[in-house]
């Protein structure tokens, strides 16, 4: 986002940049192993972001299906680097570092139970 102001020949812009880095996801229940998980964010050909979980140390499994019509709140957390520069141009080097932002969503999942059979 850009700040800009032209006042009395005064042209003054600074242009802030927040980036996601990390994804902290919270299970919502003692039924899932593990209660939570952190992904570290890498940036993708597509200009996005992106998390590969298949591959990643720490992966939340429910063991216990929700009762029917009820769901589990998952809660993701996601922080944010945020830096600005003078200027009115986002690409370059940030300057200036801020604290970090972090934002949060609440999601409803449904867990259902698969039953299987196996024989020897």
């Amino acid at each position: 986002m850009t700040a800009e102001i032209h006042l009395a020949g005064l042209d003054l812009a600074a242009t802030t940049v927040a980036e996601p880095h990390r994804l902290r996801l919270e299970a919502g229940t003692k039924d899932a192993d593990p209660a939570t998980c952190t992904y570290d964010l890498a940036k993708s050909e597509g200009g996005g972001y992106a998390v590969n979980t298949e591959d990643a140390g720490c992966n939340i499994t429910y063991r216990r299906a929700t009762a029917k019509g009820t769901s589990r709140t998952l809660k993701a957390y996601l922080t944010w680097r945020v830096s600005w520069a003078e200027g009115d141009s986002p690409d370059g080097t940030p300057r200036h570092g801020m604290p970090q932002g972090e934002s949060t969503q609440e999601v409803a999942v449904t867990v259902k139970e698969i039953q299987s059979i196996n024989r020897d």
